[in-house]
C-alpha cells in the first residue's frame, strides 16, 4: 500500500469517523471501501455498450452557438 494524504471537509471527516466506529474498522479502511465501490461503478459506467457511450457516439452537430453560456435557459427556460 502507498501512503496518501488528503484534505477532507469537516463533515466528511465526521461521517467517516462515525461510520468507522459503527463498522469497527479504521477510517482508512472505510475510505478504501468507498473508493473501491466508486471505482467499480465507474468501470460499469464506462464499459463498452453502456448507454452513455451510445449517447456520446451520436456526434450531434449544430445547436445554438451560445449553448454553453445559456445552458440554464435552454434546459429550464430560465436565465
Amino acid at each position: 500500500m502507498l501512503r496518501t494524504q488528503i484534505y477532507l471537509p469537516e463533515d466528511f471527516h465526521s461521517q467517516l469517523s462515525w461510520l468507522a466506529a459503527k463498522l469497527d474498522v479504521s477510517m482508512a479502511e472505510v475510505i478504501r471501501m468507498i473508493l473501491k465501490n466508486g471505482l467499480k461503478k465507474k468501470e460499469e459506467i464506462l464499459a463498452p455498450g453502456n448507454d452513455l457511450w451510445k449517447l456520446a457516439d451520436l456526434k450531434i452537430k449544430g445547436g445554438p452557438k451560445d449553448l454553453a453560456k445559456n445552458l440554464d435557459y435552454y434546459l429550464y427556460g430560465k436565465n
